[in-house]
């Protein structure tokens, strides 16, 4: 018997018809690797180039890995090293499947193309699985490259760590795949489809918050620093679940003890539990599901389909949104531009699933510092500066993140609006899409921030002195994305990778300049200058640059499609 004939045996057991498997999984990975297209764009072909994203990832993931990976030159010891990459493994497969996992679950649109095809639920489900394991596969292997050698060097290691630990990288992978998956699956079977949209989009917060906080909690659970001279098992690595993987590398690298055992025992035990739910209580209503996310709910759900469409009915305006609209967006194409993004940002499932992790990294700094006691008042203990500074910076980030975002959607193609109605100036669009980011991240964020400066330091006017300059130049900041190019909102169909690769990019570039106006801003509290006078200039200086980059912009250029003379040749 092939191996192939083999494993199609093996695989019709479970429901799940090889044939079809593979044949998905191929049409979904060509499409993960080329790249797409704005709809305003004009050519022959839509898909010309490869996905870019993905060696914007691989390539950042290898740098990283290198910088981690020299901790094994310090003699550090092979079981905490192993342990120590295992959680960077985790930490960032867990974030990227959960930027990625809502587009390759949810795509609501496959409905109408496969629907009708003889595929079974648990086939279908398998092919999205493999999809992702690829993907997250891909990730591990970037990050692991350089340590996966570099680890022979760890106290008590040998040659057999090559092998080990991408054994052990590859099933933390599988691992935080299944998690996610699993996690998922279980909302998509108890939870009707309107809960669903929001549990999903706020959840994703919750478990980016809790994979970031686990990055940081499991090296100190690890003692890192102590176990380098007191090497070996210690009882609170079961607590640990990438350490869970570090004892099946210390098994193949043949130390065999106690707890090796109980840690590799650990590991394997939790992948057979996802699997096992994955299989028996997911995969077989995968197919309704879809069905129903994509044509309706069902019976049950009729009186909350009724209230949600009386919450779409117009409504009179309220006071604030008549503020808004009088002062803020009284052009038409701002205003239609603004509302336009802000409902897809409050009802849009695939918008809020992609966009609503990222504010767990405005939300990671200050609740790290609250559990560490390290946000203190600036203005009256300087040793506590940091993370009171970087809490601020995240906004501007999570607004840049958003602004990148919001260029994708599986709607891409009613971005046609743009090219048929005549728009004098893109200023009037770029301007829409960035107030809209004001309103419903900004100003939310600094909201929240300031009120919990004011509660933690019991001095509300320190806590708008520190914020005060962050919102002066978070305009000038969402800015800058829309620099010499044409920015239309939900224009773009969105590829694997995209929206962790932009996260990565903008979270170097902004380190830069963020880090920049934060020591600024940190020299002028430590009394080296005086602050009301930076205080003076970053309000002089904020209005002049934003009507420099206005001008160099190139805004007042009407609207066109990008090679429109090409699309009627």
């Amino acid at each position: 018997m092939s191996l192939r004939s083999f494993t199609y045996r093996a695989l019709q057991r479970h429901g799940v018809d090889g044939r079809q498997l593979f044949a998905l999984f191929w049409v979904y990975f060509r499409q993960d690797v080329r790249g797409g297209k704005a709809f305003t764009q004009f050519r022959a072909r839509e898909y010309v180039t490869a996905n870019r994203a993905l060696l914007v990832i691989v390539g950042s993931y290898v740098f990283i890995g290198v910088v981690l990976g020299m901790a094994a030159f310090t003699r550090a010891d092979v079981l905490v090293f192993s342990a120590l990459m295992l959680t960077f493994t985790l930490f960032i497969v867990a974030l990227a499947i959960l930027a990625e996992a809502g587009n390759v679950l949810f795509n609501e649109n496959e409905s109408d193309i496969i629907g009708h095809l003889p595929i079974s639920p648990r086939t279908l489900f398998a092919a999205k699985i493999l999809n992702l394991l690829s993907f997250t596969m891909l990730l591990g292997t970037a990050a692991n490259l350089f340590p996966t050698v570099a680890g022979i060097w760890a106290s008590r290691s040998n040659l057999l760590f090559v092998v080990a630990h991408a054994v052990s990288a590859t099933l933390v992978s599988i691992f935080a795949t299944g998690l996610v998956v699993v996690s998922y699956g279980l909302l998509m079977r108890y939870v009707n489809k309107e809960r669903f949209d929001n549990i999903v989009a706020y959840g994703q917060v919750i478990l980016v918050l809790f994979f970031m906080f686990g990055s940081r909690v499991f090296p100190r659970l690890l003692g890192a620093e102590s176990l380098a001279a007191s090497p070996g098992f210690h009882w609170y690595f079961l607590l640990c679940p990438p350490a869970w993987f570090s004892g099946v590398a210390m098994l193949i690298m043949g130390k065999i003890d106690t707890g090796s055992l109980l840690l590799a025992g650990l590991a394997i035990g939790s992948l057979i539990l996802l699997a096992a739910v994955a299989i028996r209580k997911i995969a077989g209503g995968y197919s309704s599901f879809m069905s129903s996310l994509a044509y309706g709910p069902d019976r049950k759900t009729s009186a909350t389909r009724t209230r949600a469409q009386a919450a779409m009915d117009p409504r009179p305006e309220g006071g604030l949104k008549r503020l808004i609209y009088s002062r803020l967006v009284r052009h038409p194409v701002e205003r239609a531009v603004f509302d336009l993004v802000m409902i897809y940002l409050r009802r849009n499932r695939e918008i809020k699933v992609r966009l609503y992790p990222s504010l767990a990294y405005f939300l990671f700094f200050p609740l790290l510092a609250v559990f560490t006691r390290e946000l203190g008042d600036p203005f009256v203990g300087g040793d506590s500066r940091f993370y009171s500074l970087i809490g601020a910076a995240m906004i501007p980030f999570v607004g840049l993140t958003a602004v990148e975002g919001l260029i994708f959607s599986e709607h891409y193609q009613a971005s046609h609006i743009f090219l048929v109605v005549p728009i004098g100036r893109l200023a009037d669009v770029h301007r829409g899409f960035r107030k809209a980011l004001l309103i419903a991240v900004a100003a939310p964020g600094y909201a929240v921030l300031c009120l919990l400066y004011s509660v933690l330091w019991r001095n509300p006017w320190h806590a708008l002195l520190l914020l005060l300059p962050w919102m002066m130049i978070t305009p000038v900041a969402l800015m800058i994305p829309f620099l010499f190019r044409q920015m239309l909102p939900l224009s773009r169909k969105y590829q694997k990778g995209q929206q962790s690769a932009r996260n990565i990019t903008l979270m170097f570039l902004s380190f830069f300049g963020l880090s920049i106006f934060g020591v600024a801003q940190s020299v002028a509290i430590s009394g080296y200058i005086p602050y009301w006078s930076f205080l003076v200039a970053i309000a002089a200086l904020s209005p002049a640059a934003l009507f420099l980059l206005g001008r160099i912009s190139g805004d007042a250029r009407p609207l066109v499609p990008t090679d429109s003379v090409a699309a009627f040749q």
